[in-house]
């Protein structure tokens, strides 16, 4: 089995234990790029659409310091298990979880998503949450089907991410991989194919209940305040346009 995941998780870990510092002072406690401009309008549509209710056992794959786990907790009353292969996300995470006084109904885990079943039992959560997290994947595939391993029967995965487009006109094309390439190498991220992403969940016989676009326009601004303060440019000095879809998905676990 390759490990090339365990080698992007390294650096994943890497590059938040380095930057979350930066995070913290214009994302806040929850780090979302596609956002409309208040915290409770994203967390209403993520929670509306990833069918959370109340007394459900949430798993937020990828959950930085647990921002948008103690939101869920505290507003759904629930239990949310987090997950992050930071460190220093987790050192901060359990202080965003005590000054909410939550630590009955969050807790943080470190370790790597693509290995849920070594850190939780099987059949356990309702849903499982990638926010803006399956991205930073080595292996996506590997990370869905461990998902499916701690999922109910009948309890579901809910994505948000981004999918690079594929045009083609061979200099939109160009733009977009060389845009995309940055994206990566800035944000030590590795930015997802829509098919292959697909094909992964439907192999592990997730069923698909929506791929859509989000509702909500997006707010830009704290994405351009980060890139500004800390010297990022992803379109390489050419004008900015979009390279990617922006897409909310949701899958289902069957009952049998």
């Amino acid at each position: 089995m390759s490990e090339d995941y365990r080698q992007q998780s390294k650096k994943v870990a890497d590059y938040y234990n380095q930057m979350q510092q930066g995070y913290n002072e214009v994302y806040g406690d929850t780090i979302q790029a596609f956002r409309p401009t208040k915290k409770d309008e994203l967390m209403n549509h993520i929670a509306a659409s990833a069918g959370i209710k109340s007394g459900m056992k949430i798993l937020d794959a990828g959950c930085g310091v647990c921002g948008p786990a103690t939101w869920l907790a505290k507003n759904f009353h629930l239990n949310v298990s987090g997950l992050t292969i930071s460190d220093v996300q987790v050192a901060q995470a359990q202080e965003v979880i005590a000054k909410a006084n939550l630590s009955a109904n969050v807790n943080v885990t470190l370790g790597d998503y693509h290995e849920l079943e070594n850190y939780f039992p099987k059949n356990t959560f309702d849903t499982v949450l990638f926010l803006e997290s399956l991205g930073h994947s080595g292996d996506s595939a590997k990370a869905i089907a461990s998902a499916y391993e701690v999922l109910k029967p009948g309890g579901s995965i809910y994505i948000k991410d981004f999918y690079y487009k594929e045009p083609n006109d061979a200099h939109w094309r160009s733009r977009i991989e060389k845009t995309i390439a940055n994206i990566d190498r800035l944000y030590s991220y590795n930015t997802l194919n829509l098919n292959q992403t697909l094909t992964a969940l439907r192999s592990v016989k997730f069923e698909i209940e929506f791929i859509r676009k989000f509702s909500f326009s997006d707010d830009i601004s704290i994405r351009l305040e980060f890139e500004s303060r800390f010297g990022i440019d992803i379109f390489g000095g050419e004008t900015e346009f979009t390279p990617a879809e922006w897409l909310e998905i949701k899958c289902i676990k069957p009952e049998v």
